[in-house]
């Protein structure tokens, strides 16, 4: 759960929720997952196409993969 996220599944349920689901095998945590993941590749594909537009996609890039470079740091 990201809580920059905008997704429906992000803005209504706790991270112990959906840990609850997907340990029991629930069908609700496979749909909730499967409806952040479409809401982050359509964020991510909407932000490329206006960089694209904008002639910005190379400073998207680098945001994005410096962005990715911290979270696997921290881990």
């Amino acid at each position: 759960v990201d809580p920059n996220c905008t997704c429906y599944c992000c803005r209504n349920f706790s991270r112990a929720y959906l840990r609850h689901l997907y340990k029991s095998e629930e069908i609700l945590g496979s749909v909730l997952g499967t409806l952040h993941n479409i809401h982050f590749m359509l964020t991510l594909m909407r932000n490329i196409r206006a960089s694209l537009a904008n002639g910005t996609f190379f400073d998207l890039k680098a945001k994005w993969l410096d962005r990715k470079g911290e979270a696997q740091e921290e881990k």
